[in-house]
């Protein structure tokens, strides 16, 4: 009987409903304008790298394999009263740096990731929630002041870091002698990338870990696996996808990472060499050498990319997002798990977490020059919140990512639905590579995507008002849609698919259109992940840091009451240029307490978009 009711209710339904005008107009559109604001550009570098000789990178400057580049790895020095070890890395040229410290840092960060989204994932014990909420903190993003508060606790100082500090306090009184520990360098950059990343890998595994069903958990305990067989056999496969996924992720935000590079002084690595392109922007004789530098850099983080394709695409995704069919409940950690929860995982949890609660602490002090910060008094707590206010470079830059923010969301709204219905409904040539391009997005490097559209739209619309050097705000929203547009398509995709298609076809069968049809049936059960996907890329245009600081200073900096630059231009201008004095603070304060305000917006807004979606949602977003 249901064979023949098939066929029947095929005929039923219109003809119009695989190929009407609107799901064409639905698809490619979104498929049209990303084609023009996001392949054309990156196919400008290619052009551009073609004029380069590629045999020019092949010295030692940019690669460099020999063992000199490790001769300053590690230095013990013995002075009076002092024993200082110096951790300064390796230097293996501009492309070696970065593809080892990336591969260095990633290796770090899903081995960390991994293990706390297992223990937290898997099993119950004192103190989880506390755990879990601290592995959280480092996803608060503070661009740069993160940084500058990592090279306080374990860089270089003219007296001691807070390690040494703390060390030394031990030492001094036991063996008569202080030890400072200082990483400067690449080991530095390895240090605050490993710390800012990991909860990439983290919150993938742990969603992948939601997807679990506990059937398998129980039936592998049943049959005798407990402990580290239990997770090295059952667990770590079914996790694994999630854990490549943040790793190819983490992969490449230490490639294009400028952040801390600048913080620690450790300006042989291809992203701040593209970083600093846009220092002199004017200097186009060194366009060649950069587009070489820029495809290196989209290659790197393509390879991996292509490998895992499958676990980036929008059907994973929604399938993480709908969880297990029976969740695991989670296991009672035993003697020697609670020492390693208590003596490994949460010293670590916490050291990541200590730089965003050092931003924290800088925000209401006066300067943090030596191992601890100088505090505000009581009554002036408030100062460079205040005097912020009374910065008018500062105040435009706020000025600039609210009006950007704004701007961006109308279109990401409009792109980023019609991509996520189309891609779960449309039935037409051109969806599966919708599916891959509105992901895509995610998996560029930001400075590669800045490069990339100064030189398309100086090239070819040079007098327009998409010129980014006449009108740098105007390409700044539109790098802003492109890079954002993933997580609302990602939230709407999951959205849809989630919502009984046989609802539309009734409607469709009784003459509605596909316009009356969204609007009346599919727009009141998706607006949950429609806004929570608006609300994440929204938080994610005001934090943007690579196309902000490169494309967003263009027009001077935040000396200039009419410069171009966002929030984290700003903070970026405060915490490197010393001679920025006001309120009687250090800098570094001021850009702190704008990064405090920056981080409670974003606080907030990753609790809504929680709340508007399911657990495991929320937690792939972000």
């Amino acid at each position: 009987m249901a064979a023949r009711e098939r066929p029947l209710l095929e005929r039923l339904r219109p003809a119009r409903a695989r190929a009407d005008p609107e799901i064409v107009i639905l698809l490619y559109t979104p498929l049209l304008a990303i084609i023009f604001a996001f392949i054309a550009p990156l196919l400008t570098v290619v052009l551009e790298a073609s004029r380069m000789d590629f045999r020019e990178l092949a010295t030692s400057y940019y690669i460099n394999p020999s063992l000199d580049a490790f001769s300053n790895f590690i230095s013990i020095n013995r002075l009076p009263g002092t024993i200082r070890i110096d951790v300064n890395g390796f230097d293996m040229g501009v492309i070696g740096n970065t593809l080892v410290n990336s591969a260095i840092v990633t290796a770090a960060a899903a081995a960390i990731g991994a293990s706390i989204a297992v223990l937290i994932g898997l099993y119950r014990f004192p103190g989880r929630r506390l755990l879990a909420v601290l592995a959280y903190v480092p996803l608060l993003i503070a661009p740069f002041v993160n940084a500058y508060v990592m090279e306080r606790y374990f860089g270089k100082s003219f007296t001691f870091n807070t390690l040494s500090y703390m060390i030394s306090m031990i030492t001094r009184p036991l063996f008569g002698e202080n030890v400072v520990i200082e990483f400067s360098g690449q080991a530095g950059v390895a240090l605050a990338q490993t710390l800012m990343f990991y909860p990439i890998v983290y919150i993938n595994a742990l969603a992948a870990l939601g997807t679990v069903d506990a059937t398998l958990v129980e039936q592998a305990i049943n049959l005798g696996a407990r402990g580290w067989r239990l997770i090295r056999s059952i667990i770590l496969p079914l996790i694994m996808p999630g854990v490549l996924a943040g790793s190819v992720l983490v992969f490449i935000l230490s490639l294009e990472d400028v952040g801390a590079p600048i913080v620690f002084r450790f300006h042989k690595m291809m992203s701040y060499q593209i970083y600093q392109y846009f220092q002199s922007v004017g200097s186009e004789a060194s366009r060649p050498l950069i587009a070489a530098l820029s495809l290196l850099m989209l290659l790197f983080a393509a390879i991996p990319l292509a490998a895992i394709r499958r676990y980036l695409s929008l059907r994973y995704y929604a399938r993480l997002a709908r969880g297990a069919p029976r969740p695991f409940r989670g296991l009672r950690l035993g003697p020697r798990g609670l020492l390693l929860a208590y003596l490994v995982a949460l010293p670590i949890v916490l050291t990541a977490a200590a730089p965003q609660i050092g931003v924290v602490v800088l925000a209401f002090s006066r300067k943090w020059i030596g191992p601890l910060p100088d505090l505000l008094p009581p009554g002036r707590l408030f100062d460079n919140f205040a005097t912020l206010a009374d910065m008018a470079g500062v105040v435009r830059s706020i000025y600039n990512s609210v009006t950007y923010m704004l701007e961006a969301i109308v279109f990401i709204a409009l792109l980023g639905f019609m991509a996520g219905y189309a891609t779960a409904r449309a039935r037409l040539p051109g969806a599966a590579l919708l599916d891959l391009l509105s992901s895509l997005p995610l998996a560029v490097p930001g400075l590669v995507v800045a490069f990339s559209y100064y030189v398309f739209f100086a090239t070819y619309f040079h007098g327009t008002f998409l010129d980014p050097v006449l009108f740098p705000g105007h390409v700044l929203v539109l790098a802003y849609i492109m890079r954002k547009l993933p997580f609302t398509v990602r939230s709407v995709f999951t959205a849809v698919i989630q919502t009984p298609k046989e609802l539309e076809d009734a409607a469709r069968s009784l003459g509605a259109r596909r316009a009356m049809t969204i609007r009346r049936i599919v727009l009141p059960l998706v607006w949950r992940g429609l806004l929570a996907g608006l609300l994440l890329s929204a938080i994610y245009v005001l934090s943007e840091v690579s196309v902000s600081i490169t494309l967003g200073g263009l027009k001077g900096s935040i000396v200039s009451r009419e410069h171009a630059g966002p929030i984290t231009f700003a903070i970026l201008q405060l915490t490197t240029q010393a001679t920025i004095v006001a309120g009687g603070t250090q800098p570094q304060a001021k850009a702190a307490a704008l990064a405090v305000v920056l981080m409670a917006l974003e606080a907030g807004v990753i609790l809504a978009a929680s709340r508007l979606t399911r657990r495991g949602q929320a937690l792939v977003t972000i």
